[in-house]
């Protein structure tokens, strides 16, 4: 599965939009996980953010 997490910074405003497309692309590319979180959420929900990024996977070298 591949793995998208989005934080958004300046653009926090528009985190709602994202989270919006990002469930789009995840109906349409079911191998696809994508985590949206505004730079608010290093402070308020720093555990799920860690954990979202920590569940990355690494890029296998060719």
């Amino acid at each position: 599965m591949k793995r998208i997490v989005l934080i958004a910074g300046f653009e926090s405003f528009n985190a709602d939009l994202y989270r919006q497309a990002a469930h789009l692309a995840s109906e349409r590319c079911q191998d696809l996980e994508i985590d949206v979180f505004s730079d608010r959420a290093l402070n308020s929900e720093p555990d799920t953010v860690d954990a979202a990024l920590h569940t990355i996977s690494k890029p296998r070298s060719i």
